[in-house]
């Protein structure tokens, strides 16, 4: 077992396999991927898995979610913080690291279950010394302003004394490793002692001014007694190094213990940072690392109750689909309304930690499902930004509220106008010219919350307000063609990012329309049912009947293309026109290689496509479609779909499974699970998937379990298992029940209330009262 790598003291700390992610030899070449895999989260924070003694590659980065700035940057991003991991130890002024000496024996492992980071080092330096260096740390989500580490130091053929720097460095800058693009979103404000000893520091953001700050405190014991000797701190720029030594016996273990806190302004006062910080560290200290670390494994046990998927069949798939699960939930935040779940989640720095579309179409039903409070936090993070959201649409010529296409902290957009090659080319970007979809997006995200939870006072309030908003929007974005007599979205991009930009993309019409049926439904149910809400809403947001009557005439005639005769639609107007090439040839992993087509033409002049587009929206939209119209058009746009966004497979998966495509479908769910764990797109150093992981969970969930919510209300079990799976087993809260779903491989299902009330479901089209 993996956990046996390890000493007794360790192991006895750690999970069986199927909770650990193994890194068993060091490779330099592979630090970025395995500190992205490692990053550890709390919802309120997160820092990447680099090494505590530093190593020549690295993106040492440490979030806190909402403290955005921008600099000379193209738009708001997260700042990356200072980071507190620095403990570095010397014998006789040689650095006891990994990059400094022979390694005999390497080990790093992530315990998913208890959320944390084991490592183990056996490191023999210049003069033959050799020392064992094993530890843990975590970020604590029992109390989200405390991180720890203790690293176990035993010398094997020496005594004598270890000198040990414990570091806060404030250096730290995005983009470390690109040239151009480097930029410092943080200056110093205070650099000094914790208290009698350790060590803080606090910055403020270049553009807003907003304080952060960061205190530590490091002991090291003996048989239970602290034995540091000679502390001394140095401000030495903007790192602050707390120095002190200890004396070592050969064989014999000193543990030392970094205690960690991070405050904002957005959490405390400014003048009450430092306080806060030092009374957070006492407290930690008093409380001691094992009691903490204890506190931290019981909130993620209550979590993995909830959220864990158990497959009995296939080990690798099995744990490779907690892995996403896991980084999902670590980011997600239960007590914060004004954040969202970036694109990379706190992981990495692609795509500035802002939230896109992906938040509602593939990380929303998880947390709807698993995590209500989360989800219904997510869904205030779009209220509270849409007034931004209104200017936006104004700002653009347009009515309501258009949502960015890429949100940060204030809800403007944070998508560049131009963007920069490596090679030092500007291109104009045009997705948030043209990329709309987003809106509505935001609005199917309200109604599948909804639909999942029903929590029908976010609908009737805050909900509807945004439905109404973003209703108004395409309203204004529709142009009408008197001698065709229908509505048109000209000049815009669906999710195939590969034709930009398009007429009346069949997707974004689609979902205009429905938002705009789907809100004249609502106001008529507040008219009737609900009048205080209804005024509310009326004086909110000035509606009038003359708008409803519109918007019933836009969504009537909206123009939605298809293949004249048939049930084929066409994702986007001329898209048949195109030049009809198609996916012939599929790699080792039956993975599509790209044709040879291709060679000699852009894609945007071919059918061919990027990803889930025609398919997303059948996927979103299945029930307004017969079983023909979704087996015709999955198996013509499967054919030509390269799945050149992460966000693709599991969507191909999940309508794979719908029309009957099994086989594939399965490869698509482990495309999916392991494309970070594999890197197989290159680019996990720039952080995990996060829409990927979503998306996991859905084909699992969705998908092989055939789980859905029928019209009628009624929550439906229709399994397909995949002959590889002896049996499923997950968890999901509906209504106001929580339950446990076992399904067996003959797509049998037994489903059993845990807590809340006796409910009605449909398994295999039979109702039956659980």
């Amino acid at each position: 077992m993996i956990k046996d790598r390890f000493s007794e003291r360790l192991s006895k700390m750690l999970s069986s396999d199927d909770w650990m992610i193994l890194q068993d030899k060091y490779e330099p070449e592979e630090n970025l991927k395995f500190e992205s895999l490692f990053s550890l989260s709390n919802g309120y924070l997160g820092i990447r898995g680099s090494h505590e003694e530093g190593t020549k590659i690295t993106l040492p980065y440490l979030y806190i979610n909402g403290v955005f700035d921008k600099s000379e940057t193209f738009m708001r991003e997260l700042a990356t913080l200072p980071n507190w991991l620095g403990i570095k130890l010397y014998v006789e002024k040689e650095l006891i690291g990994i990059e400094d000496c022979e390694i005999l024996d390497f080990s790093r492992a992530l315990d998913m279950k208890h959320a944390l980071l084991a490592k183990r080092v056996l490191l023999r330096d210049k003069q033959g010394r050799e020392t064992l260096i094993e530890g843990i740390r975590f970020v604590s989500r029992a109390n989200v302003h405390r991180m720890g580490i203790k690293l176990y130091v035993t010398p094997m053929n020496y005594s004598g004394i270890i000198e040990v720097e414990s570091i806060i460095d404030g250096t730290i800058i995005n983009f470390y490793d690109a040239p151009r693009f480097k930029v410092k979103h943080t200056y110093m404000k205070a650099n000094e002692k914790l208290d009698e000893n350790g060590a803080y520091i606090e910055v403020a953001t270049r553009d807003n001014h907003l304080h952060v700050g960061t205190g530590c405190h490091i002991k090291a014991y003996k048989d239970g007694k602290d034995i540091l000797k000679n502390r001394m701190f140095s401000a030495f720029g903007e790192q602050a190094v707390e120095f002190s030594d200890f004396d070592v016996v050969e064989g014999e273990t000193v543990e030392i213990v970094k205690y960690v806190s991070m405050y904002t302004e957005r959490d405390v006062a400014k003048y009450a940072l430092h306080t806060n910080v030092k009374e957070e560290v006492d407290n930690f200290i008093y409380t001691g690392f094992e009691e903490e670390l204890a506190a931290h494994k019981a909130v993620y046990r209550d979590m993995w109750e909830k959220a864990d998927i158990r497959i009995e069949g296939d080990f690798e798939l099995d744990r490779a689909i907690r892995f996403n699960i896991f980084h999902l939930m670590s980011t997600g935040n239960e007590r914060d309304d004004r954040v969202n779940v970036g694109a990379k989640l706190l992981s990495g720095e692609e795509y500035g930690g802002h939230a896109f579309w992906d938040t509602e179409l593939f990380m929303l039903p998880f947390f709807s499902y698993v995590f209500p409070k989360t989800a219904r936090n997510l869904e205030t993070y779009r209220y509270r930004l849409l007034d931004a959201a209104r200017a936006n649409a104004e700002k653009n010529g347009y009515q309501g509220a258009q949502y960015p296409w890429e949100s940060a902290d204030d809800g403007t957009e944070q998508c560049p106008d131009w963007t920069i090659e490596p090679d030092g080319t500007c291109y104009r970007c045009y997705v948030a010219v043209y990329e709309h979809h987003v809106t509505a997006a935001v609005a199917y995200g309200v109604y599948d919350y909804v639909k999942i939870t029903k929590d029908w006072n976010f609908l009737f309030n805050k909900g509807a307000e945004i439905l109404t908003e973003t209703a108004r929007f395409w309203a204004s974005r529709c142009q009408y063609v008197a001698e065709k007599d229908r509505y048109e979205i000209n000049q815009v991009t669906g999710p195939d990012e590969w034709h930009e930009p398009v007429n009346n993309n069949l997707y974004t019409n689609y979902l205009a329309k429905w938002n705009l049926r789907y809100v004249i439904s609502l106001i008529d149910i507040l008219k009737k049912d609900h009048t205080e809400e209804y005024h509310k809403l009326i004086e909110k947001t000035g509606l009038t009947q003359e708008e409803i009557i519109k918007w019933q005439d836009v969504q009537e005639k909206m123009y939605l293309p298809r293949k004249e005769g048939t049930s084929l639609l066409e994702q986007f107007e001329g898209y048949f026109e195109l030049e009809n090439v198609v996916i012939e040839k599929y790699d080792e992993n039956d993975w599509p290689i790209r044709p040879e087509a291709l060679k000699n033409r852009r894609a945007r002049e071919t059918q061919i496509i990027k990803q889930a587009d025609v398919v997303m929206l059948l996927h979103l939209m299945g029930e307004e479609f017969d079983e023909e119209t979704k087996k015709l058009n999955y198996a013509y746009y499967e054919k030509r779909t390269l799945h050149g966004s992460s966000l693709s497979p599991s969507i191909y998966a999940i309508m794979g499974l719908k029309v009957g495509d099994n086989s594939k479908a399965y490869r698509y769910l482990r495309r999916a699970a392991f494309i970070d764990l594999l890197n197989l797109q290159k680019n996990t150093r720039e952080g995990i998937h996060a829409a990927n992981t979503g998306g996991v969970w859905q084909t699992v969930v969705f998908g092989f379990a055939g789980v859905a919510i029928g019209e009628d209300g009624i929550l439906s079990i229709r399994p397909n298992m995949p002959k590889e799976w002896e049996n499923l087993t997950f968890r999901i809260h509906y209504v106001d029940s929580w339950l446990e779903i076992r399904i067996s491989a003959d797509n049998s299902a037994l489903v059993k209330v845990l807590e809340g009330d006796h409910i009605t479901v449909r398994i295999n089209g039979e109702t039956v009262e659980v």
